[in-house]
């Protein structure tokens, strides 16, 4: 570990710090920095420097505390979790290196902590004897069947066809591995289990597909019977050009893809945050389209295991959880997703569509109880939360609890009355009305006052139970409440009720009764409303005499919007038109903003002006027909839809065309904008990156993807990228094009020793001949073939870093 350290400090890691920092210094900042998080502060920058520090530091007591307060904070950071079993696998620690596997494994499927779990297999077995041949190869087949549909998993398939073709027939370890072979038949059965993960192997689109598919041909063919291989290579060799063809568009997307982004709640994770969750978007949308027309389980494994990649950095984006669940229940299987649902609601507690969606379907699979469960749940919740706050309930008694606001409370107990009403009926729903209306008066006067408490209960008593009198009961009630009788919507329900159910006489006491509070006479929505159904329950008179009294009663802005909105109110008494088409209609002129706010007939949203409005009026006026732009690549589009309008900009205005001229001669790929946005969130500041520093970089290291970004010397190693745990090693995931292209695993080579074995880092010279001598060409393009270079020359850079860790 000190020549690590050592190694690490010189290279220049954590920023260029000359030391380790103090552990006990940087344990008391971690733990500031998740105070801050739980207050809804992120600061990505303060925990990249954490990061950076911590992997300076060996493994002991505090550093150890320091790992478990990020995981606590993070727990699907992959590479915490891969430097977290790192440590503990080299300093020996095997139990804890076992409960670290049992905590994040099957939640975080990255392909590097899945190595260390194998390395972590073959270490604790070595004193087993021929018993640790069958542990072996139980985990590799429960590795392949977890992270097998990869796109980098071919290392693993490789070493599980390793590990059944080295065993000597005769051995306590070949009869350990194939225990139903029968005397003097070792090699078929050997060959019966080689073949079948040969046949997994060839059909999934990795990285050692066009490797493994050629070996498979030689094995079939060294075989006994030539007319038997010729069978079966034709018989799988379609299978195999359909993961091809799928593998060359599949790696183009999974190119650009990171799993290296603190998993941060949306609008927190920075520059690179949303661009990479729209391409994971995208890639799981690719996936579910069943590409390569898989069986309904190959592709239930190849789709859940994307899903759960994505949710590495996107723990916290609700939507990821909610299109998993939702994927689940299309393909009949409602079991998980309520798991993926429950997992939701630890990740996401305060994302109440979750919950609701989880009740859901236990209701629409015939299990009613557990959605009643869920809602009973966060009933207690909202009611002990309650009375926490009031001081007549000690918080000591109850634990944490769940933060829900008002407006979340009101949802709760609506939905909660609606499900009791269908599964349970109407003594129930009622009851818990009551139950949840002694909740609504406990709260602070000066809290919201949940006005659709009472109105979804009274209009759910006449809609599902045709009770008139219940519904004009609950609606009295709730105008019992102050904060409620001054609610126009409220009022406004309660008289489509009354309308609805011709009481005229009620209707018209009832805006005679609101409307004499002095706070409701200023609300222009409430005359509107009064003078609609004078229109068309009275004559015009009363309509004339509403409008005395409401001009009356509005002073000032109110009665300018009440009186341009009053002539279009009398030929539309139903409000049935919105204020442009009725002006329209009667030809008048196109009314203001102003005049057209007050409308209540218009639709939601018709006083926000549409983009048109935002437009120079000078061009059309000039004659001159607006040029189209050009084509713009996908950031700089997204770039300037993000733009708000001119009218919006204070100062002077840059000329538009220049600007985005400027723009289009930068360079604005993928590859480069990612590359650049790693290195902003890892603390590399515009001016660090614009300064040259020493000449070029030898021709074993391919350049730097950004022009700004400055070479580094010929004896120093490139510099760090965000997410990497090896200073040699590559990012997670990243750009196709010639720095994405690097090493693999030489045909037939796993580096020193056994596979995943205990020797240290190969020297950085030997890897860097190794890049020359199995096939890599820094000057060589990213050919539409994809993968040729040899078995496990792969070119994505991610499987580069898993084949470096796997051959250690």
């Amino acid at each position: 570990m000190d020549r690590d350290r050592d190694r690490d400090r010189d290279r220049g890691r954590g920023g260029g710090r000359p030391s380790a920092p103090a552990p006990g210094q940087l344990l008391d900042r971690v733990r500031q920095l998740r105070a801050k998080a739980a207050q809804d502060v992120y600061d990505v920058t303060a925990w990249d420097q954490a990061w950076d520090e911590l992997k300076l530091l060996p493994m002991t007591d505090e550093s150890r505390a320091i790992y478990e307060e990020l995981v606590s904070a993070f727990p699907t950071k992959a590479d915490v979790w891969c430097k977290y079993a790192e440590l503990e696998l080299a300093a020996g620690n095997l139990a804890g290196l076992k409960v670290v596997f049992q905590r994040c494994l099957m939640s975080v499927p990255s392909l590097e902590l899945w190595s260390l779990y194998m390395k972590f297999i073959r270490r604790s077995n070595k004193s087993k004897g021929s018993e640790s041949v069958v542990e072996v190869r139980n985990a590799l087949d429960f590795t392949l069947d977890v992270v097998g549909q990869d796109i980098n998993s071919g290392p693993f398939w490789q070493d599980a066809i390793q590990l059944l073709q080295q065993a000597k027939p005769g051995s306590p370890e070949f009869a350990a591995l194939f225990p139903q072979a029968v005397a003097g038949q070792e090699d078929q059965a050997r060959m019966a289990a080689v073949r079948r993960v040969y046949q997994r192997a060839v059909t999934v689109p990795h990285h050692h597909l066009d490797g493994l598919w050629r070996d498979y041909q030689r094995f079939e063919n060294d075989g006994p019977s030539k007319q038997f291989a010729k069978k079966v290579l034709d018989e799988w060799s379609p299978r195999y050009q359909s993961a091809k063809a799928v593998y060359r568009e599949r790696r183009k997307r999974a190119a650009a893809l990171s799993y290296a982004l603190w998993p941060l709640p949306a609008g927190k994770g920075g520059l690179l945050q949303e661009q990479q969750a729209q391409l994971w978007r995208e890639y799981l949308v690719y996936e579910r389209t069943n590409p390569q027309g898989l069986e309904p389980a190959v592709l239930q494994s190849r789709v859940s295991l994307a899903f759960d990649q994505a949710l590495i950095c996107f723990l916290h984006f609700p939507e990821f959880w909610l299109e998993f669940a939702e994927w689940h229940v299309a393909c009949g299987r409602p079991e998980a997703a309520s798991s993926t649902l429950t997992k939701g609601q630890a990740a996401l507690p305060q994302c109440l569509q979750l919950r609701f969606l989880a009740a859901d379907m236990h209701e629409r699979t015939g299990r009613p109880e557990q959605a009643v469960a869920i809602y009973e749940g966060l009933a207690i919740n909202l009611e002990q939360q309650t009375a926490v706050s009031r001081g007549s309930l000690p918080a000591s008694e109850v634990g944490p609890l769940l933060p829900l606001s008002a407006e979340q409370g009101e949802l709760v107990w609506t939905q909660y009355i609606q499900l009791l009403r269908r599964v349970e009926g109407d003594f129930h729903s009622r009851k818990l009305f009551l139950r949840a209306r002694k909740w609504q008066q406990a709260l602070p006067s000066t809290d919201y006052g949940c006005w659709r408490l009472y109105s979804d209960a009274a209009l759910l008593e006449w809609r599902r139970g045709r009770d008139a009198a219940a519904a004009r009961n609950v609606f009295e009630k709730g105008l019992e409440d102050p904060r409620i009788f001054r609610e126009p919507h409220y009022i406004m329900a309660y008289l489509d009720l009354l309308c609805g159910l011709g009481d005229v006489d009620n209707a018209r006491a009832l805006l005679a009764r609101v409307l004499a509070d002095e706070a409701n006479a200023r609300c222009v929505a409430l005359w509107q409303r009064y003078l609609a159904f004078e229109g068309t329950a009275g004559d015009l008179a009363s309509v004339l005499e509403v409008e005395r009294r409401a001009l009356a009663a509005l002073k000032g802005e109110e009665a300018d919007q009440l009186r341009a909105a009053l002539p279009l109110i009398r030929r539309d008494f139903n409000l049935l038109r919105s204020p442009t088409d009725l002006r329209r209609l009667l030809g008048l002129p196109a009314g203001t903003s102003s005049e057209s706010v007050g409308g209540p007939g218009g639709p939601p949203g018709s006083s926000i002006r549409p983009p048109s409005a935002y437009t120079n009026p000078a061009g059309a006026s000039g004659g001159q027909e607006p040029q189209p732009l050009k084509q713009l690549p996908p950031q700089l589009g997204l770039f300037i839809n993000s733009l708000p309008p001119p009218q919006a900009v204070e100062g002077i205005v840059p000329d538009v065309d220049q600007v985005i001229e400027a723009l289009l001669t930068m360079d604005l790929t993928a590859g480069t904008v990612l590359q650049v946005c790693l290195d902003l969130e890892s603390g590399k500041t515009l001016a660090a990156m614009s300064q040259p520093q020493g000449p070029p970089p030898p021709m074993d290291q391919p350049p730097y993807p950004h022009s700004h970004q400055p070479p580094h010397h010929p004896m120093q190693e490139p510099p760090p990228h965000y997410g990497r745990s090896e200073p040699a090693g590559p990012p997670y995931g990243g750009p196709p094009g010639p720095y994405g292209y690097g090493p693999g695993s030489p045909r037939g080579y796993h580096g020193p020793g056994e596979p995943y074995g205990d020797g240290g880092p190969m020297p950085p010279d030997d890897y860097g001949k190794r890049r020359f001598q199995y096939g890599y060409d820094h000057n060589e393009g990213d050919e539409e073939d994809g993968y040729d270079n040899g078995y496990g020359g792969g070119r994505d850079l991610y499987h580069q870093r898993l084949r470096r860790r796997m051959d250690q």
